[in-house]
């Protein structure tokens, strides 16, 4: 009762101004002060004195009547070490290291008093000025003693380990067959009651922080680095240390599981986690990462800040290949075996009449083939094309090759059949061969290497009569390149065939 008097004296006396006044009128026991008022109404906060838990994050927990207490659900985990619960009887204790509440001297009673609080924890009937309260004796192994009594008021807890603080303004207290002062119906606790709730002030921030989410190199994307510092009691000393990390991302509205990365005291911790999407081009198509601290044993989590991360495609398509240029009807066919890429987007052709591309025209396609109607008859041109995937990578580009276009005067319908002489020659890598054909007809150019051994079949099909020309890119049915040397092209009809002799360079 002492406490009590010394209490109501101390704020009583102080009437310097208005805020001075209202906390003189918090902290009287008469149960006039309307908390909510002050405490939760927008424009209620002294600067000078404020209330306990104004502005601060509040946190609301209540147990109802008969509620399992072993249960953690019935738990206000607030720290690694203190937890609040009440059994159906008597006063508050800290299940994460008793299994009940004890009357009488326990190992954190202060100096011999009777009422014991929940191990590991401090109390003071009254609110922190700042982080130390010291009214009337200071910090007791107090409990919410008197029960019902103390709903008007703001009473602390200093967290013995965790060295931390915290404000409580209880809001109901239930007290069984209201017997026992708030404890139980015969004094002893027999009849059941258990309940109460209460705001307090936040927790400590034991969260893990990711510190960054980089994009894994050199890979088809989908994948990031999500690096993170530990949480704070990511220690083997702690008792209640946390036991690994669970990564998550967030998939719409839904988290999902990537995996767990386990606690051992490191600073810092490194996990390959995998994208939604990878951007693609200037867009960022991110993903949320979260990084969740968990202690299984006592059921306590630990939830990082969310984080924003992409993953990008850094390795460029396969180069095409097979490649060949025909001149035919006033156009160029060009055509190239089809990209076996997954992330395959398009083509990029290039244009010129010089070999060294200077001023190349560019075309995009997605098919394997391009017909370049915008030739002039004489004319080499040359062509090279490149494979670009979802990711704007962009392959090599590929072998050049080469084409011969006819003039007006050539396009005339020969008078025979003739096998010219490839150009350039000496070649390499390509070289055109042009033919003229004076009538419709089944035809087959063939290319033989200088032992008579078959190379590759350029045509076997039926044409149409006119002069004609075909690219050569010095490689077998099977696509590989043949070594330097001289080679035969041979033009085959129903009544003519001709041979001429080429050679491929290193």
């Amino acid at each position: 009762m002492l406490k009590y008097l010394i209490f109501c004296f101390l704020f009583i006396s102080v009437s310097l101004g208005d805020c001075e006044y209202m906390y003189g009128q918090y902290y009287t026991f008469a149960g006039n002060f309307d908390f909510e008022e002050y405490v939760f109404g927008e424009d209620n906060c002294c600067d000078d004195y404020p209330i306990p838990m104004c502005g601060d994050e509040r946190i609301y927990f209540e147990k109802e009547d008969y509620a399992d207490f072993n249960d953690p659900e019935n738990w206000d985990i607030i720290s690694p070490y203190v937890a609040l619960t009440r059994g159906d009887r008597r006063g508050l204790y800290n299940p994460l290291v008793e299994s009940e509440y004890v009357y009488g001297a326990t190992p954190w009673d202060y100096q011999g008093t009777s009422y014991p609080s929940p191990q590991n924890t401090l109390w003071n009937f009254g609110p922190r000025l700042g982080t130390y309260l010291d009214y009337g004796g200071g910090w007791f192994t107090w409990g919410l003693y008197g029960g019902p009594e103390n709903i008007t008021l703001i009473v602390s807890m200093y967290s013995v380990e965790d060295d931390a603080y915290y404000d409580f303004y209880v809001t109901s207290w239930t007290s069984g067959d209201g017997q026992g002062n708030g404890w139980g119906g015969d004094g002893n606790g027999s009849a059941p009651g258990g309940g109460f709730s209460y705001y307090r002030s936040g927790p400590i921030d034991y969260k893990p922080t990711i510190t960054s989410i980089e994009d894994v190199p050199n890979d088809q994307g989908g994948r990031v680095y999500l690096r993170f510092k530990r949480c704070e009691i990511d220690v083997n000393s702690h008792p209640y240390g946390i036991n690994n990390y669970s990564i998550q991302r967030q998939d719409e509205s839904t988290w999902v599981d990537l995996g767990t990365v386990n606690a051992l005291g490191q600073p810092s911790y490194t996990y390959e986690a995998t994208t939604l999407i990878d951007s693609t081009g200037n867009v960022n198509q991110s993903s949320t990462f979260r990084v969740i601290a968990v202690n299984y044993n006592i059921n306590l989590t630990f939830f990082s800040e969310e984080y924003n991360g992409y993953s990008v495609d850094n390795v460029p398509p396969g180069v095409p290949n097979g490649l060949n240029a025909v001149w035919e009807d006033s156009q160029v066919y060009i055509s190239w075996n089809p990209s076996t890429d997954e992330d395959f987007q398009y083509y990029n052709i290039e244009k010129d009449t010089d070999a060294a591309f200077p001023n190349a025209q560019a075309f995009n396609t997605s098919e394997n083939f391009f017909v370049d109607q915008n030739v002039d008859g004489g004319m080499i041109y040359y062509y090279r094309v490149r494979s670009i995937d979802d990711a704007e990578n962009s392959s090599d580009f590929s072998e050049v090759v080469q084409t011969l276009t006819l003039s007006n005067e050539d396009l005339a319908i020969p008078n025979r059949f003739y096998l010219h002489q490839n150009y350039p020659n000496p070649f390499n890598p390509t070289t055109a061969i042009n033919y003229d054909m004076q009538n419709d007809g089944h035809t087959i150019i063939e290319i033989m290497d200088v032992r008579g051994n078959y190379i590759r079949t350029l045509i076997n099909d039926y044409v149409q009569m006119g002069s004609r020309s075909i690219t050569w890119d010095a490689t077998n049915d099977h696509g590989q390149r043949v070594p330097a040397g001289i080679y035969f092209c041979t033009l085959r009809t129903n009544n003519y065939i001709q041979t001429q002799k080429m050679v491929l360079l290193k």
